[in-house]
């Protein structure tokens, strides 16, 4: 008599899909959650990060007794502040006489004396510095569109809108997002650069000079190479632009007021490539963390701040302007503020207290922390 042992039944082909088909639901549910995590992480890195600067801005203070300033012009010459003029050979400017940008003048105080010490240009902007790098956006990386190399970075100080656009001409502060202006009207109206638009050129007037009114302005000191020499002559040139700002002269209050703050920049364009369309925002994220008084290093509180992947920053009522003016094509995307963070930015205070400002934040409440002396009442539990 034969004994038959119990066949053996494996999974038939409904039942592996079935678990296959769970599995994926698990990963479908649990991917998000992890996703959401890991974002989370990322951005309190980035909140850490500010709040760091926010502490150097602090020990600037208390070691200058002034804020830094934001450089003289775009992409200085390293060697025109750190030797010659008034200066000991190889010593770097102080704030009031410094071209390069805060994010300059604050190494000493992110114990980074060895970078500041740098006199080689080409080694200085090539330098990585991963503090003003926010890992939500990219790793430290260099510039693809620099032959220098230049470091970028993902923070900005802030610049506040003006109600004055040179001498003594009255110009209205105008709502975001500027339906029916022009975009050139709607920078001349915000950022008064120079009086006359959205330049970063020299003031024309003492008047125009006066529009810088964030902590960090633009260093009242230049020097005028024989290359770049037309009016004035060559030489060292102080223009009418206020000091150094002072604690005591951020009468809004240190813990009213932004200092720095996460830029806007394209989601296609994170290695620092050029626009692929004429006049595109990544222009200004190539001159790095080094740069002078310039869109890479100062941005503008009289927008709002938005998304890296917002595609609809410029849209304006005007189809004239419309087809000059989308997504980021055009020239006020160098001014936002923004970030690749779901919600909002991270920014730092005068009192080095850090923040998360939310994408939906009224443009006047924003542009009211970006003023040191703008009499404005802020609730304390603006976002």
């Amino acid at each position: 008599m034969r004994i038959q042992s119990p066949s053996r039944r494996g999974f038939t082909l409904v039942e592996l899909l079935v678990v296959i088909a769970i599995i994926g639901v698990l990963v479908a549910l649990l991917l998000p959650a992890v996703q959401a995590a890991r974002e989370a992480a990322r951005r309190t890195t980035c909140q850490n990060q500010v709040r760091q600067m926010g502490i150097a801005l602090q020990n600037h203070v208390d070691s200058q007794k002034v804020f830094p300033t934001g450089g003289s012009v775009p992409n200085p010459s390293l060697a025109d502040y750190t030797s010659g003029g008034t200066n000991s050979p190889g010593t770097p400017n102080g704030a009031n006489k410094q071209g390069l940008g805060s994010f300059y003048q604050l190494l000493p105080y992110l114990e980074l004396n060895s970078v500041k010490a740098l006199t080689n240009p080409t080694q200085l902007q090539s330098t990585l510095i991963p503090l003003y790098n926010c890992p939500s956006r990219r790793s430290p990386m260099r510039s693809s569109n620099s032959t220098a190399g230049n470091q970028l970075t993902d923070y900005a100080t802030a610049q506040p809108a003006t109600d004055y656009c040179g001498g003594t001409a009255y110009v209205p502060l105008q709502a975001w997002p500027f339906v029916g202006a022009s975009p050139a009207f709607a920078i001349k109206s915000y950022w008064c650069g120079d009086g006359t638009g959205g330049s970063w050129g020299n003031p024309a007037t003492p008047e125009r000079a006066g529009n810088y009114g964030g902590v960090v302005v633009r260093t009242p000191y230049k020097i005028i190479t024989a290359a770049t020499a037309t009016t004035p002559a060559k030489g060292e040139v102080v223009q009418g632009f206020p000091t150094a700002i002072k604690p005591g002269q951020v009468t809004d209050g240190l813990s009213n007021t932004l200092v720095i703050c996460e830029k806007v920049v394209r989601a296609d364009l994170y290695e620092g490539q050029p626009a692929p369309d004429p006049g595109g925002g990544g222009v200004s994220d190539d001159r790095g963390w080094s740069d002078g008084w310039d869109p890479d290093s100062v941005r503008y509180t009289g927008v709002p701040p938005i998304s890296d992947s917002d595609t609809g920053v410029c849209q304006n009522s005007n189809p004239a302007i419309q087809r000059t003016c989308i997504g980021f094509e055009g020239a006020i995307p160098v001014l936002f503020f923004g970030s690749a963070h779901p919600a909002g930015v991270n920014a730092v205070y005068g009192d080095a207290s850090a923040h998360f400002i939310n994408f939906e934040i009224d443009v006047l409440v924003f542009n009211a922390l970006g003023t040191r002396a703008g009499d404005e009442v802020i609730n304390s539990a603006t976002p």
